[in-house]
């Protein structure tokens, strides 16, 4: 095909986008060829500004800056598939947890056991779509088998590991690395609600063991998710800083052992049968 300008012969000729015309490669830009439609050409730069402007809240009115930043932070986004997959996820999660008091059947446990999961996915997906990369969960195949399979009540160990959020965008070392790490954050700092609230009651004379419940299975999430390897929080954690992982491993650890010595050491009792 022949440039439309001098005639050269073009294996591969350049389409202009603006008039359409077939040029080679000295004429395929529009100021090259006297594009018709030159006006388009130089405006986009500033458009292509003004774009930007708009999707980092940083165009518009004092108050619509507000509320772009404020949706950009707020703002989760979902896909019928993710929320069909968290569903699954949750109710693997939850037997998991029944497993720990030989199923018993109470709202107040399955509260505590659905948000302490649910919300240690989120905090991955809010963070990672604040620093504005795409961030949905995904049940994993074996994951979910060996979840299945640990919350067998004579099973030793508990596996809850059902799914993972994906993380796809242009996210440094040290962002990602806090992305995983906001999840066993989000697990120590309930845990803690629910120990403070407890020792809070029990002081005034108002126990209430279902917080105990709230402080050891947070406290195992966190533990387990910082278990540096198996593609865990904790391997991400651990590659990303060392510090942290190890500050963060002793408060889940902390967390889980008072917990479960609160409650009569129930988990490491069930544990010494079989070590």
């Amino acid at each position: 095909m022949r440039c439309d300008l001098c005639g050269t012969e073009e294996a591969i000729p350049f389409k202009c986008r603006y008039c359409g015309g077939m040029f080679c490669s000295v004429h395929r830009l529009p100021p090259n060829h006297s594009c018709v439609f030159m006006r388009d050409f130089q405006e986009q730069p500033a458009r292509a500004k003004e774009f930007l402007e708009r999707i980092q809240g940083r165009a518009g009115t004092p108050q619509e800056r507000i509320k772009s930043t404020l949706k950009n932070t707020i703002y989760l986004r979902f896909s019928r598939t993710e929320v069909l997959h968290l569903f699954i996820a949750t109710v693997l999660v939850t037997v998991v947890g029944m497993s720990f008091y030989r199923f018993q059947f109470q709202w107040d446990i399955l509260v505590i056991f659905i948000s302490a999961f649910i919300i240690h996915e989120l905090g991955h997906k809010f963070l990672a779509q604040f620093y504005r990369a795409w961030a949905e969960f995904r049940v994993l195949f074996y994951g979910a088998v060996m979840t299945a399979i640990s919350a067998l009540p004579f099973f030793p160990f508990k596996f809850i590991a059902p799914g993972v959020v994906w993380v796809s965008g242009n996210l440094s070392h040290s962002r990602s690395g806090k992305v995983s790490w906001i999840g066993p954050l989000t697990n120590l700092a309930m845990g803690t609600g629910f120990l403070v609230s407890y020792l809070m009651l029990d002081a005034i004379g108002f126990t209430r063991s279902i917080l105990l419940v709230g402080v050891s299975f947070n406290g195992f999430i966190a533990l387990f998710n910082m278990i540096p390897f198996l593609g865990l929080d904790g391997q991400k954690i651990f590659g990303w800083n060392k510090i942290v992982w190890v500050l963060t491993m002793a408060a889940a650890i902390g967390l889980f052992i008072g917990g479960d010595l609160l409650t009569g050491g129930g988990t490491i009792g069930f544990l010494r049968r079989f070590f």
